[in-house]
């Protein structure tokens, strides 16, 4: 596989930067450095131990300018736009850090191509209008790695898929039915096939795939485990 170009690396450089300012700018910065604990076992994005944002400051941003000092290749995939819908679907002021991270995946799907463009392009529009026909390419690329996923790491990425057939017109739903279809058939893990093959059903049906995703549930969810995990820092939160 070529390498990214250094075009490539200046591009990713600069989103990095600007993705710390505008989480700086929003006052979602955090000053003080997360204790090392809270890198072990942290989950998807860092869901198990820290917020999306905090997430982005300590794991996204470093890894981001660990990648272009040492030259390396980028990931295959991100979905860091795919996240971000769910975690700001009530969060307007954060469409300033979502559309940052739709640029970064935009720029880490081109690094992959560099060696090959013979890719289809399929579904990568801007933006995402109220009933839009057009399927944006994160979807194409979350269900190429679907498969990947099992419990509520899966349901996690499901609830995406909802968060667009929400916006989307019901005339992509055979299209996203059968992209689940065919992430049912590479799982490896049988429940991970039935769930996927389940999904499918419900998109093609024009039912949900998922439980409506409440946010502030999880939110609630969150600071009780971190309460237990962390005791002592309750008084510093």
């Amino acid at each position: 596989q070529m390498m990214p170009s250094t075009q490539t690396y200046e591009r990713a450089t600069v989103l990095a930067d600007k993705l710390e300012l505008t989480l700086r700018c929003l006052g979602r910065w955090d000053a003080v450095p997360m204790p090392e604990e809270k890198f072990e076992n942290m989950g998807a994005f860092g869901s198990a131990t820290m917020s999306f944002e905090q997430w982005l400051q300590f794991v996204l941003i470093p890894t981001i300018h660990d990648i272009v000092n040492e030259k390396a290749e980028f990931p295959d995939d991100s979905m860091l736009t795919a996240y971000a819908v769910r975690i700001f679907d009530a969060d307007p002021e954060a469409h300033p850090i979502q559309d940052i991270l739709y640029e970064i995946d935009l720029m880490i799907t081109g690094a992959g191509k560099d060696a090959d463009n013979s890719q289809p392009q399929a579904g990568a529009n801007d933006s995402v209008t109220v009933g839009s026909e057009s399927i944006p390419a994160v979807l194409f690329t979350l269900a190429e790695v679907l498969h990947q996923f099992n419990g509520d790491d899966l349901e996690s990425q499901l609830q995406t898929f909802d968060s667009f057939l929400d916006i989307l017109s019901p005339k992509v739903r055979p299209t996203l039915s059968n992209m689940l279809r065919e992430a049912a058939q590479k799982a490896v893990d049988p429940a991970t096939q039935v769930r996927l093959e389940q999904a499918a059903t419900s998109i093609a049906d024009g039912t949900r795939v998922t439980a409506p995703y409440n946010h502030e549930e999880a939110m609630r969810k969150y600071r009780e485990e971190h309460k237990k995990s962390y005791p002592d820092q309750t008084d510093n939160t």
